[in-house]
């Protein structure tokens, strides 16, 4: 993740806390400063949708450091807006142009599917889900699918410490999470999700995006998420109720849904609920 430069920030917090006002309206030197920064932000940024989320994500973390100052805090939130709004409207064309092969895809292959209607609070943080996995051209509906999988989107720390996708290789305590780690958790899913596709490219077909699904990379990500086989181009799941749970004849006698069933009823929310 690229860093803000902290320095200009802790200069400029020293320069503004020097004099306090009972109220503010930004100054002509306050404005030309904060545009400027915003110029060499977006110049950094520049056509690049993660570095955009990265550095919004770090100017969120200042915010409440210097709430008391009303003068940094209005530069803080400016920034941030001229980092997140773009982001929200290169989602919404990315929605728009993706939506007519998300339905073709749903009409494929929705039919199966068991009802299962035990509650869960998945779609709880759509937005902040949805707005990582752009940034990441990552499909939203498979990370809370999995999230959903492995911790039933529960918003804690679960007792193996392994957190809510349950990353064996991550140490993240247990109890109580705020959403700094929630939002690192989900960034590390996503991370390990694209190292594990990188590392068997030569032997597995998977090619996911934001914008594009197709079944068979559903699968292989799958079963290879959870741990596999690897058999010519598809992944034998070692647990295939993981994969398929509530989906056909086969796993009709599920009490939860599988990724691939989960995936699927995530995405047909998401086109009824945010497209």
């Amino acid at each position: 993740m690229k860093k803000i430069l902290t320095a200009v920030f802790v200069w400029t917090a020293s320069l503004m806390l020097r004099t306090q006002v009972n109220a503010y309206s930004p100054t002509p030197d306050i404005l030309s400063m904060t545009q400027a920064l915003k110029t060499q932000l977006n110049q950094i940024t520049s056509g690049n949708v993660k570095d955009k989320r990265d550095y919004y994500t770090q100017l969120k973390t200042l915010m409440p450091m210097f709430v008391s100052d009303e003068r940094l805090s209005y530069v803080l939130k400016e920034l941030a807006n001229a980092m997140y709004l773009p982001i929200l409207n290169e989602k919404a064309k990315a929605k728009q142009a993706s939506r007519t092969g998300k339905q073709e895809f749903l009409a494929a292959y929705m039919t199966g599917i068991k009802d299962i209607s035990v509650p869960d609070n998945c779609t709880g943080r759509y937005n902040l889900l949805d707005t990582i996995s752009f940034a990441n051209n990552f499909p939203t509906a498979l990370t809370m699918a999995t999230r959903y999988r492995e911790s039933n989107c529960g918003y804690y720390l679960p007792n193996n410490g392994d957190g809510p996708f349950q990353i064996l290789s991550k140490d993240y305590g247990t109890g109580q999470i705020n959403e700094n780690l929630f939002v690192q958790t989900v960034q590390d899913f996503i991370d390990f999700s694209k190292a594990k596709r990188q590392q068997y490219k030569t032997k597995l077909w998977i090619s996911l995006t934001y914008t594009w699904i197709n079944w068979t990379g559903l699968i292989n990500h799958s079963a290879l998420y959870n741990g596999g086989i690897i058999s010519g181009n598809i992944v034998q799941p070692i647990a295939p109720k993981y994969v398929y749970d509530g989906y056909g004849d086969a796993y009709s006698g599920a009490t939860r849904y599988g990724v691939v069933p989960k995936f699927l009823k995530t995405l047909q929310w998401e086109l009824g609920n945010t497209y």
